[in-house]
């Protein structure tokens, strides 16, 4: 015996059976839309490789004969051979390339007597917006900057390679030169030993006049003084002091000394009267 459905889950039942019925439809229209691209995109790709299709096109638009003011077309007398991985060469290229025949156009439409200057009050926006060219005109001057920054870091560099080998070379002249400089002294030293037959020490090759040696009186200060200056309180507790008893009185005990002048009281003697 069936339960009777409650109305709450008949109506889950039907959105369910909704839902897989999208499902469904969705995934037919993927698979045949997927199909449908592909055959657009090798109908594009054959298009674009039709060179005699595009031919035929454009003698439709643009049949042979006409007039030069009719299509204006001019063509560069050589080839752009700017590098295509330079960015900055290839837009200059393009620059120049168009400025020639920019001029070249002038010169034929003047010949015409065509007008080719603007008027006044002629508004004409260009193809690309000032936002865009703004950016290109960024690049461009950026990439300058790094080109500059790039040979301005290889010269400095090539400065400072430059400056170490010269410095290198300068201590290498002056070792060089000192070199000789001391082989020379060496040279002039065994020369002289060889003139004066040997016998010369080291820092001993002093070719000037001899010293005059000391005279009698210095000889017989020295004798009396001491070599060296003046003797006088020098200390005599030592070994010859000791063993020397010619100052030695035996009356008083004690080493003789030097006896004063004169006699009496203080001041010595009588004193002279006056006159």
């Amino acid at each position: 015996m069936k339960r009777a459905a409650r109305p709450g889950e008949a109506s889950d039942s039907d959105d369910s059976d909704d839902e897989d019925a999208a499902e469904r439809r969705a995934l037919a229209e993927s698979r045949a839309g997927g199909g449908a691209r592909a055959q657009l995109a090798s109908a594009r790709a054959t298009a674009a490789s039709d060179r005699a299709g595009l031919e035929r096109a454009a003698k439709t638009i643009l049949p042979g004969g006409a007039p030069w003011l009719e299509t204006l077309v001019l063509t560069a007398p050589e080839p752009l051979s700017a590098a295509t991985d330079d960015d900055l060469e290839r837009e200059v290229a393009f620059y120049n390339m168009a400025l020639g025949l920019v001029r070249e156009g002038r010169d034929k439409l003047r010949a015409l007597g065509e007008p080719y200057k603007r008027p006044k009050d002629f508004f004409c926006e260009m193809t690309k917006s000032d936002g865009h060219m703004a950016k290109v005109k960024e690049n461009l001057l950026f990439q300058q900057k790094k080109m500059d920054a790039f040979e301005q870091r290889k010269r400095r560099q090539a400065e400072v390679k430059y400056a170490k080998a010269l410095q290198a070379e300068k201590v290498a002249e002056k070792s060089a030169k000192k070199k000789a400089e001391l082989r020379e002294v060496e040279d002039w030293r065994k020369e002289a030993k060889q003139r004066r037959g040997g016998g010369l020490a080291d820092g001993d090759g002093d070719d000037g006049p001899p010293r005059p040696g000391k005279s009698g009186k210095q000889k017989n200060k020295d004798k009396k003084w001491g070599y060296g200056g003046v003797q006088k309180g020098k200390k005599k507790s030592d070994a010859r002091s000791i063993d020397d008893m010619k100052s030695f009185n035996p009356q008083r005990g004690k080493a003789g000394g030097k006896k004063r002048k004169g006699g009496g009281a203080k001041g010595g003697g009588a004193k002279k009267p006056r006159k």
